[in-house]
């Protein structure tokens, strides 16, 4: 079992503008061993990608409840450090900063340096009042109050919104499992019925935005580190990113592979020069061969992308790992 929430390398703690510190997993305290295999890089011709998990971090988050997203109930979300608090917008870019300069790190790939979910989360997660895929995002919905305050000093109606997340709730835990007549099933349908909700959300998707900025422009500055998302393309952040991906090919067969990726990369302008990436899940399942791994890694060229990215090496069955060599080889 791993530690959970922690870093595998030795944080260098005045990159760090708050209170917040990289928890460092235990056998990575004495030796920093991110350090020695960027020593041994060049020997066999490779290049460091650190996949880098952001604000799902529940080490922090119990740590500093003040930093993470409040629920509209008020209560700390403990798996979520909350993008609309100061303290975490400087510790991942703390972060970033850290692996860009002290490490010859070809490119951060960012995993969830946005808004998370309600579900999963820091425990054993149970639900018996069946909530809709619309309640659990109004459940995930940052009261912060920094994102509040925020929110209120760009001129919107937080209380408003406010009111209409927690009526939207409490109407289905009053009724369940039933719901009201007329229940709204998706964000979009809220929105339409509360332009203060729609504002607040437009508000919180400014911030995510504009934290990708920040990073690109002040944390790895001056770098040769590329920023990558592990996200579908999104033109907010374009000009940030230097490439994007999609997870929808995990667990699917090869001409499934081709028909996902080939739609991700129809969508992404033409001008936008960057590099995107498709995720293949080694385990469970698929691939089930070593033939079958190399026709997945032959639709993701195929259907236009920049390449293939492993998820993962560390669970993954020894005998799969070594199927990766030939699946690429060759391209």
């Amino acid at each position: 079992m791993t530690e959970g929430s922690v870093a595998y390398f030795q944080p260098d703690h005045k990159l760090y503008k708050t209170p917040m510190r990289p928890q460092v997993a235990s056998f990575a305290r004495t030796t920093n061993w991110l350090a020695m295999a960027g020593e041994h890089l060049d020997r066999h011709q490779l290049r460091m990608i650190s996949w880098t998990i952001g604000t799902h971090n529940t080490k922090l988050g119990l740590m500093y409840p003040e930093y993470t997203q409040h629920s509209v109930y008020g209560e700390s979300l403990p798996h979520a450090l909350s993008i609309g608090h100061d303290a975490t917008r400087e510790y991942l870019k703390g972060l970033s900063r850290d692996l860009a300069t002290n490490y010859p790190m070809h490119a951060i790939l960012m995993e969830d340096f946005g808004w998370i979910g309600f579900p999963h989360g820091h425990t054993h997660e149970r639900d018996l009042t069946g909530l809709t895929p619309l309640e659990q995002q109004l459940l995930a919905v940052c009261f912060n109050p920094q994102t509040v305050s925020k929110a209120k000093a760009a001129g919107v109606d937080v209380d408003k919104a406010r009111e209409v997340v927690k009526s939207t709730l409490d109407a289905a835990f009053r009724e369940a499992p039933d719901r009201p007549k007329g229940h709204p099933q998706t964000m979009a349908e809220l929105e339409a019925r509360s332009s203060d909700l729609k504002a607040y959300n437009e508000f919180r998707q400014r911030l995510a935005d504009s934290l990708v900025f920040e990073i690109k422009q002040e944390a790895i500055k001056g770098t040769a580190c590329k920023l990558l998302m592990g996200d579908l393309y999104q033109q907010g952040v374009a000009d940030a990113c230097d490439g994007f991906g999609t997870y929808n090919t995990y667990g699917k067969p090869p001409d499934k592979v081709l028909e996902i990726v080939k739609q991700a990369v129809a969508e992404i302008p033409s001008t936008w020069k960057g590099a995107f990436h498709a995720f293949i899940q080694l385990g469970m399942d698929i691939p089930a061969s070593e033939q079958q791994l190399r026709e997945i890694v032959l639709a993701v060229k195929q259907a236009g992308s920049s390449g293939p990215i492993f998820y993962n090496y560390s669970e993954s069955p020894m005998k799969m790992l070594g199927w990766i060599k030939s699946a690429i080889a060759g391209l």
